[in-house]
């Protein structure tokens, strides 16, 4: 993909802002969610799965598990995928 040079500073600002949260030991569920939501669409697979993976270890949510399970299924990961889209339905009732 071709992104405008003000794209790519916006994510180049994103990642040296993780960066610093991840150095000073803040770990942002939200933010590792929205950085992996950014790689799925940047097609980087296996930077997505980590910082998805990453988000629902500190936080578990059924909106990671649906990212972590549309991840899967472009993976060819079909037992993974499932998985996640069953931790993400028994997530969401709570």
């Amino acid at each position: 993909r071709v992104w405008s040079g003000e794209l790519n500073a916006c994510w180049a600002q994103y990642q040296a802002r993780l960066a610093k949260h991840l150095q000073e030991g803040k770990r942002d569920p939200q933010l590792l969610l929205s950085l992996g939501r950014l790689c799925v669409q940047s097609q980087l697979w296996g930077k997505a799965e980590s910082y998805l993976e990453a988000s629902l270890a500190i936080a578990p949510s059924w909106e990671a598990h649906v990212e972590l399970a549309h991840l899967a299924e472009r993976m060819d990961r079909t037992d993974a995928a499932n998985r996640h889209y069953r931790a993400a339905a028994e997530q969401a009732r709570g």
